[in-house]
């Protein structure tokens, strides 16, 4: 019988990390808003106007019935791909892309949502159609429909968010049983995509070859940060970076303030939060009986967790950087609402366990 209750402990974590995020993110940003003329709160009290409309997004992935989204996923498909073309073509022009559109005054950063709208498709094609995905002929068909969509976020540019999106769909690939072979070919079709789009935009090429000979300013001060903090950190509020050492630390280098404030140790516990919200996305999926609603939550807790490998892994030199914020902690914006959003269907399909 379904449990009928909400992942609490999920619920919890969760709360927890955008709790710390309002924390870090003042704790970062405080000194920079100053040095702009604003108050002290400026940049929190942004960030918490945004925490608000992601919880609205939440409150909508807990509430709206996620078969609903699931009849919905064609009808969605052609809104995204409008309004990625509409963001090509008359989207905001933002530190060298075009990545959100506006509507009556508001930003709308549609790619954020392209990764979810990828679960909800494969999820739907493995669940509905077993027979079809096990075919070479049915699994290129939706792969191609796939690429179409990331090639358009590719454009905008915005590369690294492309690349979460072919990370994301290679895990579904996997949670979908599909053949060796077939995943080798999606593989291989992605990285010779990958290296087009770095062959045709300049800053992509500069990033690379950067990553390659030496590390970026940024990243030297994010391993400035991360050394310096030790192994309990400066305490709150005493590190330096934020000084403007080091550029957009309360938003893609915020684990590197995190770690300069509260250390190593505090940086275990940071990590801690993150597996267990993997692991209980594990367990959820693991007690559904509805092969549509298991994918759904795999793929959903596998991109959540990639994003935050990825940022970890630019902060520490690891991956070229990618401007891709932490989840549920840097400065928010729509990223934060569709990895909310997220959270939120997993905990409304977290209801259906199996006792």
């Amino acid at each position: 019988m379904p449990h009928g209750k909400i992942d609490r402990i999920l619920l919890f974590l969760v709360i927890c990390l955008v709790i710390l995020g309002v924390i870090f993110v003042y704790s970062s940003s405080y000194y920079r808003a100053m040095r702009q003329g604003e108050d002290s709160t400026y940049y929190l009290t942004a960030h918490l106007k945004r925490v608000l409309i992601a919880v609205g997004f939440f409150l909508l992935g807990l509430v709206v019935p996620y078969e609903k989204i699931r009849k919905l996923i064609f009808p969605l498909l052609v809104l995204i791909i409008l309004t990625l073309f509409l963001t090509i073509i008359a989207g905001r022009f933002q530190f060298g892309a075009k990545r959100s559109l506006a509507i009556a005054s508001i930003g709308v950063q549609i790619s954020e949502f392209v990764r979810i709208w990828l679960v909800f498709f494969l999820a739907n094609f493995f669940a509905s159609h077993p027979q079809t995905a096990s075919t070479r002929r049915g699994l290129a068909t939706i792969l191609i429909l796939c690429f179409v969509i990331i090639v358009l976020v590719a454009v905008q540019p915005s590369i690294s968010m492309a690349v979460i999106c072919v990370a994301t769909l290679i895990a579904m690939l996997v949670y979908g049983c599909a053949k060796i072979k077939l995943l080798l070919a999606t593989s291989t079709a992605s990285a010779f995509l990958l290296a087009i789009f770095i062959r045709i935009f300049p800053h992509a090429q500069h990033r690379i070859a950067n990553f390659i000979s030496q590390p970026t300013y940024q990243v030297r001060q994010s391993l400035i940060a991360i050394g310096s903090g030790g192994l309990f950190g400066k305490g709150p509020g005493a590190g330096l970076q934020k000084f403007l050492f080091l550029p957009g630390i309360h938003n893609d280098f915020i684990f590197a303030h995190i770690a300069e404030e509260i250390g190593f140790i505090g940086c275990v516990v940071v990590f801690l939060f993150y597996w267990q919200i993997y692991l209980r996305g594990m367990s959820i999926a693991g007690a559904l009986d509805d092969e549509f609603a298991r994918l759904l939550v795999l793929g959903l807790n596998a991109s959540l967790f990639i994003i935050f490998l990825v940022h970890v892994g630019v902060s520490i030199g690891l991956v070229p950087p990618t401007g891709i914020p932490l989840p549920f902690i840097s400065f928010g914006g729509w990223s934060l609402a569709s990895n909310l959003f997220a959270i939120g269907i997993i905990l409304q399909v977290s209801r259906r366990r199996i006792v």
